[in-house]
């Protein structure tokens, strides 16, 4: 218990959440990557279906992958790890019984594994001082059995409450596409830049569609902004990994000056209500994604000519962003009070 202990509240949800977002970027991006280029030549080709299974089966160790990282970010030994392993797994819902059969059916509802996750880490910390050599035994049994069968009953409610979140949320963005890309792409480009995961969080309330579109292009644009503020301040290299992505690097800076914020909330924004009229589309695994995942998997929602698609997806994930982001830094850098540029300043040693 006095392990436990030693963990605050937001530290302990931070460490868990690291770790289910880092299982599924890395369980999603074969799929997300390669599955687009090879989907066609799949249908005529053995070898190409061999490739493109094998991409598409990662995603599969989402639960398994999730509850070993979540467990060794609180040190746990091996059985212990791979005892959360079993009750992330038994009571995430990637595996239904259907007519005497284990089906793999998908990744899972990602708010429950995280709840059972949270369950079975506790569950360990509170026992681990009293099975001694036995743990071997018991912990397997107290995870995977009475944590995982808990995961099992709660699954049904909750995967109720996080799908119906999304569907309202689809739903509205169907109904109101202007409002609803500006603000989600808006929500997505702050989400990022902060520790909380948008790959996870896309896929846990299962935005997707139009919505899963503003998505990642709200995620692009925020990439695009922090790579130009950051150019003057860090160079080349520091920029150029921004521009792939690499926005956590600067979580100390965006916690020490909020202001941070402001442009890369305005430049979310304003591409998302451009985005809304382009009617891109994302799935929820990818939503959270920028690019180059995003445009990638968007362009198999597009139908029509091929080269006026490529040039569509070039403009929302690319050209505008990075314009949009020009005229926001040259904007905002004329008030001091919103804009330092040591603020954009990276301590790559730290």
């Amino acid at each position: 218990m006095e392990e436990l202990s030693k963990y605050k509240m937001g530290e302990f949800w931070n460490k868990l959440l690291s770790a289910v977002a880092m299982a599924i970027v890395v369980a999603v991006t074969p799929g997300a990557i390669i599955s687009p280029f090879i989907t066609g030549l799949a249908k005529h080709s053995a070898f190409w279906e061999t490739i493109l299974n094998a991409s598409n089966l990662s995603m599969y160790i989402v639960p398994v992958a999730a509850g070993v990282l979540a467990a060794g970010e609180f040190g746990f030994n091996r059985i212990e790890k791979a005892s959360v392993a079993l009750a992330s797994l038994v009571g995430s819902g990637a595996v239904a019984f259907d007519k005497g059969s284990w089906v793999l059916v998908g990744m899972g509802d990602l708010i429950n594994t995280i709840l059972v996750i949270a369950v079975a880490i506790v569950a360990v910390f509170l026992t681990r001082n009293f099975v001694g050599s036995f743990s071997i035994i018991i912990e397997p049994i107290l995870c995977g059995t009475i944590v995982g069968s808990l995961g099992l009953w709660s699954y049904t409610y909750v995967h109720m409450i996080s799908t119906g979140v999304g569907s309202v949320l689809n739903a509205i963005t169907k109904l109101q596409p202007v409002l609803m890309c500006t603000l989600i792409a808006m929500a997505f480009a702050v989400i990022i830049a902060t520790p909380l995961s948008t790959v996870g969080l896309a896929y846990a309330i299962g935005i997707s569609g139009i919505a899963g579109g503003a998505a990642s292009v709200g995620v692009t644009s925020c990439f695009m902004i922090v790579a130009i503020a950051t150019f003057k301040a860090n160079g080349k290299g520091v920029s150029l990994a921004m521009f792939w992505g690499g926005v956590k690097m600067m979580l100390a800076n965006f916690v020490e000056h909020p202001r941070m914020f402001i442009p890369i909330a305005i430049v979310g924004a304003v591409t998302g209500f451009i985005d809304s009229f382009l009617n891109i589309q994302n799935g929820s695994a990818e939503a959270g994604f920028g690019q180059p995942v995003g445009p990638i998997d968007s362009f198999q929602y597009m139908s029509g000519n091929t080269g006026t698609n490529i040039i569509i997806l070039l403009l929302i994930y690319y050209i505008l962003p990075i314009l949009i982001s020009l005229v926001v830094y040259l904007v905002i850098r004329k008030f001091p009070k919103l804009y330092n540029s040591n603020d954009w300043k990276v301590d790559i040693d730290k």
